[in-house]
């Protein structure tokens, strides 16, 4: 079992996140941390839980507990049709990478 994360689209959100996960040791090498990034962040949650997802909220954002990839597609498409607008992406775009 694995986990992607819930956040919504704003830098502050994505930053308390980011500022609560552990990096590897060689993380300038390369690294990413994928999640999807929410026009509606609360709604989102409220959609993902009846949809009996399982969800973790931290400082600035939400971890899902996922089983397969295949749970992606279905989050996604879950967001999708209750109206959210949704990014699967790298959140840890900030992260500076030499």
């Amino acid at each position: 079992m694995g986990k992607v994360a819930l956040l919504p689209c704003d830098t502050n959100s994505r930053g308390k996140y980011l500022a609560n996960r552990e990096l590897p040791n060689n993380y300038m090498a390369d690294f990413t941390l994928m999640g999807f990034v929410v026009d509606r962040y609360q709604e989102a949650i409220t959609v993902l839980t009846k949809s009996r997802y399982r969800l973790d909220e931290q400082e600035g954002g939400t971890d899902i507990a996922i089983s397969t990839p295949l749970d992606l597609l279905e989050i996604k498409a879950i967001l999708t049709a209750n109206n959210i607008s949704c990014d699967f992406s790298d959140i840890a775009d900030t992260i500076y990478q030499a």
